[in-house]
């Protein structure tokens, strides 16, 4: 899960509500796909640096979880597209699917709308990606899936999750993408800088 941090107002102690609900998001779309697979559970299935502790090599493990992913999955708000990082991860994923060598039958990117698309204005990169499918529906189109919580619609919210853990499983399977060797990440570029 590809995303930008809220910054912190001052010297806050709180999390902001926004990232705690990327928390649960994930909690929820990993608990979805695992029922989905036969997936060990050793591990989440799913990969977010907030659970990183101190001291982890960060940049390394970001490169690595991005190296081994099966499905790149980006959070949409206005700030994602202008973090260096989030154009650098974009980077490393497009690289590693353009590396690969098993018939490939579609884009490993599944975006996820966590504003309404009003909201955002995207790069020509991320242009390119569909981000609209007719199982979210247009409250997940107008509100994303931190407005649909925010607004008490968790019915819809719920339902927008589980399609897209049904999607990230779909994509995965067909595609099988393999893993890179992080070697390929050594001179990342923001691919979002200058739009």
């Amino acid at each position: 899960m590809s995303y930008a941090r809220t910054p912190l107002a001052g010297m806050r102690v709180r999390k902001d509500a926004s990232d705690v609900a990327l928390e649960q998001f994930h909690v929820q779309l990993c608990s979805d796909i695992m029922q989905l697979t036969d997936h060990d559970g050793q591990e989440l299935p799913g990969f977010l640096d907030k659970r990183m502790h101190p001291g982890d090599d960060w940049e390394g493990r970001l490169k690595q979880a991005l190296a081994t992913c099966r499905v790149f999955v980006p959070i949409y708000n206005s700030r994602y597209f202008r973090r260096e990082w989030c154009g650098k991860e974009w980077d490393a994923f497009a690289r590693r699917q353009q590396l690969r060598t098993r018939p490939y039958t579609g884009n490993a990117i599944i975006p996820v709308l966590w504003v309404g698309e009003q909201h955002l204005t995207l790069p020509t990169v991320a242009a390119k990606v569909q981000y609209a499918h007719p199982d979210l529906g247009k409250d997940y189109l107008q509100s994303g899936l931190y407005g649909l919580k925010q607004a008490g619609r968790h019915a819809k919210y719920r339902s927008s999750v589980w399609a897209l853990a049904q999607m990230i499983v779909k994509v995965a399977q067909q595609t099988s993408l393999e893993p890179c060797d992080v070697e390929l990440f050594s001179d990342l570029r923001n691919v979002f800088e200058g739009e």
